[in-house]
């Protein structure tokens, strides 16, 4: 007994520390990040950069045999089948070429970057401290809440996260205090030095929906519908991945990824999906604050965005899906509203969350983001809407290696 409660309360010092280094990590990076687009309006021709960039990442990741380019699929992995470490260069790794490619407008995330960051700077104190390997999981956990608790500032969905996107149909539930701990001390870090999180529309639900066939027939429909959405971003991508990987050079991929990314920045209606989507300088842009006014995404937005960040991932620029979902699941959310004559703002918020639910098979992390950026009063709509997206989205993820035992 003695010597589990000496463990517990060496993992709960270690994942306090692991999370005041990873919140502050991911400060820096979500710094680096509004630097990087800033840098890409003030200087468009850094859109013209985009393969050069993509070949010098795929160098990078190509100079140590350690599978640091698998990401987030690596640290599932560790954690599921405990086979071996992640190197602990994964965290430097992704922030430089995170970074970079935002730079160059790729349509890539931050979210896979800050679990890197968490899952790297874990490995790194593992090494430091020459810990057992039974502190491998329980760290991997805690930096994967970290991460995820201070890039979005959902402490309470980022713990629930690391527990679920693992294994969904097997949780570890003893792990969730831990995890708790770990996405709060990692929000609480990244706030510290100042950071500012997105802010989206909370809204009251109506309980008088319920009583309305139409605005139901709606909701069950863009469930539906988000699932299928979710799915064909995982087709797609897995689709150009395979094609990719025919490619007999090893800079052929990102040549070709990065220079259809500097050929569709050129044009003007492709301008909206570069980048995370989040802000612009452009008057009228489509982002993700605009997908929940009115009129604020086109008809295609959310299929132009699935297929640049499909293109860019799958080529091999670095950084996340999960953003780029959200704004394809808002932009759906947004058209699916005008063409049903129902409110904008709560149906981009359920496509918003719907389409990560289903693509990363997390609903109830879903559910839990959903109330802490919406509002938790709109929880059970939203249970709702995560359950059926999971299920129509089948049996493709995010993350292959993720047990679905």
């Amino acid at each position: 007994m003695d010597s589990q409660l000496a463990f517990g309360v060496r993992c709960t010092a270690l994942a306090l520390l692991l999370s005041g280094l990873a919140g502050s990590f991911c400060a820096a990076f979500s710094r680096s990040l509004e630097l990087a687009t800033t840098l890409r309006f003030a200087q468009p021709a850094f859109l013209l950069a985009a393969p050069a960039i993509g070949i010098l990442t795929a160098a990078i990741y190509r100079s140590r045999p350690d599978q640091s380019a698998r990401g987030n699929d690596l640290i599932f992995e560790r954690i599921n089948r405990q086979n071996g470490e992640v190197p602990p260069r994964m965290a430097p790794l992704i922030f430089l070429t995170s970074t970079a490619a935002h730079a160059c407008g790729a349509s890539v995330g931050r979210e896979g970057a800050a679990l890197q960051i968490g899952g790297g700077l874990a490995s790194f104190l593992q090494q430091l401290f020459r810990l057992s390997s039974a502190y491998q999981r329980p760290l991997l956990l805690a930096g994967i809440a970290a991460g995820f608790g201070a890039i979005f500032g959902t402490p309470f969905a980022a713990a629930v996260f690391a527990i679920e996107s693992p294994s969904p149909n097997r949780w570890r539930i003893h792990f969730l205090p831990l995890c708790m701990l770990s996405g709060f001390a990692g929000d609480a870090a990244c706030r510290a030095w100042g950071t500012q999180h997105t802010a989206y529309p909370a809204f009251l639900p109506d309980w008088t929906w319920a009583r309305q066939p139409s605005f139901v027939a709606a909701l069950l429909l863009v469930a539906l519908c988000s699932g299928w959405v979710a799915q064909l971003y995982l087709r797609l991508a897995e689709t150009l991945r395979a094609l990719f990987q025919k490619a007999r050079r090893w800079w052929v991929p990102p040549l070709l990824a990065g220079g259809a990314l500097a050929l569709l920045a050129q044009f003007p209606v492709s301008q909206d999906y570069l980048g995370l989507g989040v802000w612009s300088s452009a008057p009228n842009a489509v982002t993700l604050g605009t997908a929940f006014q009115q009129d604020g995404a086109h008809p295609w937005s959310w299929l132009f965005k699935l297929v640049l960040t499909a293109v860019c991932l799958s080529g091999g620029f670095k950084g996340g899906e999960v953003t780029p979902l959200f704004f394809i699941g808002a932009t759906f959310g947004n058209v699916f509203a005008a063409a049903l004559g129902q409110e904008t703002s709560p149906f981009a918020a359920f496509g918003f969350v719907a389409v990560f639910a289903a693509a990363s098979h997390t609903p109830i992390a879903g559910v839990c983001l959903a109330a802490e950026l919406f509002g938790i009063q709109s929880a059970p709509w939203f249970a709702l809407v995560c359950l059926i997206a999971n299920r129509s989205c089948g049996a493709r993820s995010l993350f292959p290696s993720q047990s679905r035992g």
